[in-house]
């Protein structure tokens, strides 16, 4: 086995392995995972999907994710949180604001589980991206923190634009036009100008007057319901994996105070966010979830 070590906010690791064997968590906000050679079979959230060389996966902080080898595998891991996109110096761009409206994206990716890129143009430019990633961490100078920076926003990017084209081409009953309201809602989390009914309506050609109820019959409930179970999802994985406090997380979620958070948490929950964290369980949840005839997760 070969070893690359690291340091939190972001580490990358080559493994090469013919057994899987079950690592320690990772309290890291994302983990892509790169299968250089061999083959098997993924277990992610209790699927199962083949793998095999070239493959690229984004794993979820979740309990179940493993490999089933069949051929010598090796793996090669990038960990990292959102700590790695924030500015930390004045040669480093701040790319915290990007990764809020993206994160929400990515934490939902698991509805098209499996090789996330399957076009030959862009897994060429995500390859290439990784090999550039591996030789700026192995060098290490005062310019590979923010060429490894800037790399990782071209990687997430790549990959944002397929879970996004993969959730839209989701078979479901609901109408193209308000699965595109859905993702708009999700790229926008954070941007309370986007998400008012007025400006979604606009998007639909629905009139604001009826915009509520249309979104109620589509999605199975309110659009402020809908969006309120968005941020805690979100909430979920910045309390289980960033070191933010809560005051801060429910500041990032747009909660008018600390207070308000809390009750909203404690009410979907059952017990608090602090509560919540020291159980140390990424409890998604149930009422969160899209309804089926939506393509989409909530």
């Amino acid at each position: 086995m070969h070893i690359q070590q690291s340091h939190a906010p972001f580490e990358i690791t080559v493994e090469e392995l013919t057994q899987w064997v079950a690592r320690p968590h990772q309290h890291n906000f994302f983990e892509l995972v790169f299968i250089e050679a061999g083959a098997g079979r993924q277990c992610i959230n209790h699927q199962h999907i083949a793998y095999e060389a070239g493959n690229v996966f984004l794993l979820p902080p979740l309990d179940c994710h493993s490999f089933q080898i069949s051929t010598p595998t090796r793996f090669v891991f990038l960990r990292f949180t959102h700590q790695v996109f924030a500015r930390n110096s004045p040669a480093e761009a701040d790319f915290q604001a990007w990764f809020q409206q993206l994160s929400y994206i990515l934490i939902n990716y698991n509805q098209v589980p499996g090789d996330l890129i399957a076009d030959p143009q862009d897994k060429h430019h995500l390859v290439q991206c990784l090999h550039l990633i591996r030789a700026e961490y192995a060098k290490g100078d005062t310019f590979s923190s923010s060429l490894i920076q800037s790399t990782l926003v071209t990687v997430l990017n790549l990959l944002a634009r397929h879970v996004e084209a993969a959730l839209l081409a989701a078979p479901g009953s609901a109408p193209r036009r308000f699965v595109e309201v859905l993702n708009h809602v999700q790229h926008h989390l954070f941007q309370p100008e986007q998400l008012s009914i007025a400006a979604l309506a606009a998007r639909t050609g629905v009139a604001p007057s009826y915009f509520g109820e249309y979104f109620r019959q589509h999605a199975g409930e309110s659009l402020q319901a809908y969006i309120t179970k968005s941020r805690l999802k979100v909430a979920e994985s910045r309390l289980l994996h960033s070191d933010h406090s809560v005051k801060e997380i429910a500041f990032e979620l747009g909660f008018t105070d600390t207070s308000h958070f809390a009750r909203t948490f404690k009410k979907h929950y059952g017990y608090t966010a602090q509560q919540f964290k020291q159980r140390g369980q990424f409890c998604q949840l149930k009422s969160a979830a899209a309804p089926a005839s939506v393509p989409l997760v909530a």
